[in-house]
């Protein structure tokens, strides 16, 4: 019956038998065919001739409404069907948008994220806008400490993450356990900060402290950071879950007290994401208390 109504619309649109078995790339027995079939079930002529070509007929007229509205519906079906398809295909994978230094801070519950739904694949890419990405679904979730607030994304409390100073090995204050925070004003060499709010807290508490970021080198990436503390550029402030990683003969960290930065790190997603269900696990594992560490 679909390739009844498929050539009986085109003979109506064409005017000729001819012309729509060009179209449909069939023989013009065959579609000759298939409307005779077609006229058997519906019990009445559907079209009658008009000089060269044919002229509907007050039935085929009715009819002709009838099927482009089938038509219709079986093409919204296919999408439909298409769309759960991929959707279905789509469920068990996730795009997360985070930092190389969020990265290694979240480690350990990635692992158990994975041993809790081994059938989850987890895409991680670089949070560069991560407000965007959301918008734009290049990423399904974001893991930031920084996000252009927008009415369409819900933004949650994850965790809050100690900055402490990272310096290379043979820096004067590389013996040094812990400095307090007024001390980075007497700091001889370039800071590097990677957290940018904690970049405008600096230019408020001490202008000399401000005055130490003015270098020549800048970055916003973690990685270069760490290669220019290593290289002797400058010392840096960064996560200390993140040097930790890192640390070893080339490289000491040193706790900051008085106060001790820390970073609020937080999980944001689209309010409206119930079209994935891979997104809400994900959102409820890493709320839930016992997977905080």
């Amino acid at each position: 019956m679909f390739r009844q109504l498929e050539c009986f619309i085109q003979i109506c649109k064409e005017g000729s038998f001819t012309k729509a078995a060009e179209v449909l790339m069939i023989s013009q027995p065959t579609i000759s065919q298939q409307i005779r079939f077609l006229e058997v079930e519906v019990g009445s002529p559907l079209f009658e001739r008009a000089g060269r070509g044919v002229k509907i007929t007050a039935d085929g007229e009715i009819l002709y409404e009838k099927a482009l509205s089938v038509m219709r519906l079986i093409e919204e079906s296919k999408k439909e069907t298409y769309e759960l398809r991929n959707a279905r295909a789509r469920v068990n994978k996730l795009s997360i948008g985070i930092s190389l230094m969020d990265f290694f801070s979240l480690i350990p519950r990635f692992l158990k994220f994975h041993e809790q739904y081994p059938d989850f694949t987890l895409k991680f890419s670089s949070a560069e806008n991560t407000s965007q990405q959301l918008l734009n679904s290049s990423i399904d979730i974001g893991i930031t400490d920084n996000h252009d607030p927008n009415k369409e994304i819900h933004m949650m409390h994850l965790y809050k993450e100690e900055q402490a100073l990272v310096v290379y090995a043979d820096h004067p204050w590389a013996d040094r356990t812990f400095v307090s925070f007024q001390e980075l004003e007497d700091l001889e060499t370039s800071l590097f900060v990677g957290d940018i709010s904690l970049i405008e807290h600096l230019h408020t508490f001490s202008a000399k402290i401000a005055k130490s970021l003015q270098s020549k080198f800048e970055s916003t990436s973690t990685a270069i950071l760490l290669s220019m503390v290593l290289q002797k550029m400058g010392v840096a402030i960064l996560p200390a879950s993140l040097i930790e990683s890192f640390s070893g003969q080339q490289l000491k960290m040193i706790r900051l007290v008085d106060p001790t930065p820390v970073r609020e790190i937080k999980l944001i997603f689209k309010k409206y994401h119930y079209n994935n269900p891979s997104v809400q696990k994900c959102i409820d594992f890493f709320l839930e208390p016992s997977n905080l560490y």
